[in-house]
């Protein structure tokens, strides 16, 4: 009799025993898949708070022209004094810009001519020479009467160390028209810097010369 009874509610009990573990299946496959929407949530949140922009730089020249293709910025894997070395490469490259062109827009010209101040050492050898130079031949090398005529552009092509201090630099200087034709065959030029290091110590020098960068003795001659 018990066997019958229970013969009879098998098909039922083997209905709901599926029905229960479809559930659980069920069950499991959305604990899965919520659990692989967390987890990408997490990774959203996570990229998008780590979102960087890559900063690029590119060399000018006091003109805006590009000397060199556009680098992406990236941390220095050197030590410090390779960092500053590298840094006292553009200072003198600028330097020497500053001090060689010319031009026709009188506060871009300003503009250079304090810079070159603001990195020489006041009544120093080079602070003497580019007073000289400055004003030797009635004003015939000031560059606002230069600029009256034509301009000088300067493109650096080599920068050696000699020593830790002294630097050799070679650049072409173009001249040309206020139209921007060229008037004159390039020349080419040789100098010679001194430079020290100095850590600025008032506001005005942090912002202008930052890595105290000065130049001490200067020469330079025409290559002919």
């Amino acid at each position: 009799m018990a066997s019958a009874y229970t013969e009879a509610w098998k098909p039922w009990d083997d209905r709901l025993a599926d029905h229960v573990i479809a559930k659980r299946n069920w069950q499991l496959a959305f604990g899965a898949m919520t659990a692989v929407a967390l987890a990408l949530t997490v990774c959203v949140i996570w990229l998008s708070a780590r979102v960087r922009y890559v900063a690029y730089a590119v060399e000018v020249d006091k003109l805006g022209y590009a000397l060199a293709q556009a680098q992406p910025l990236t941390p220095t894997t050197g030590s410090a004094d390779e960092m500053i070395a590298r840094m006292e490469r553009f200072e003198v490259a600028q330097y020497i810009r500053d001090t060689r062109s010319v031009s026709n827009d009188p506060k871009v010209e300003q503009a250079a001519l304090d810079s070159m101040l603001k990195h020489t050492i006041h009544l120093s050898a080079a602070d003497r020479f580019l007073d000289a130079y400055f004003h030797a031949n009635n004003q015939a090398r000031n560059p606002f009467a230069i600029a009256l005529h034509h301009t000088v552009s300067v493109q650096i092509e080599a920068i050696l160390p000699l020593s830790a201090k002294t630097w050799q630099v070679r650049w072409r200087e173009d001249t040309r028209d206020l139209n921007g034709a060229q008037i004159s065959a390039p020349t080419y030029w040789e100098a010679e810097l001194q430079t020290e290091i100095v850590t600025p110590k008032d506001s005005d020098s942090i912002v202008s010369n930052p890595l105290g960068w000065y130049v001490e003795n200067l020469t330079w001659t025409r290559d002919q």
